[in-house]
């Protein structure tokens, strides 16, 4: 199973992401992938249960094929605004927003 986390930016509630995926990790056996801003991606990279950062840099164009062709199971959108709604449509699996 590959799950992606959204969580684009602030860096208190980047580290609060952590707990949940170390659970997804761990409870699905899941490959973790989150997409972040390149800006706070470095909090991320030591986390041994993420997979792969995919950094962002200002428009979801930049990193949106890499992110279709990796036809994730399922997407946990944890920013939950316009623009993590949108992508989640553009992936076209199962999404679900907190």
């Amino acid at each position: 199973m590959k799950v992606l986390i959204i969580r684009f930016s602030s860096i208190g509630d980047i580290v609060l992401t952590t707990p949940v995926i170390r659970c997804v990790h761990l409870q699905l056996g899941a490959e973790i992938h989150v997409i972040t801003k390149r800006a706070f991606a470095s909090i991320l990279e030591p986390n041994p249960y993420v997979a792969r950062i995919h950094a962002l840099d200002n428009e979801m164009e930049e990193v949106l094929p890499a992110l279709q062709r990796e036809q994730f199971d399922l997407v946990i959108d944890l920013h939950k605004n316009i623009r993590s709604i949108r992508l989640r449509k553009q992936l076209t699996c199962p999404s679900i927003g907190f």
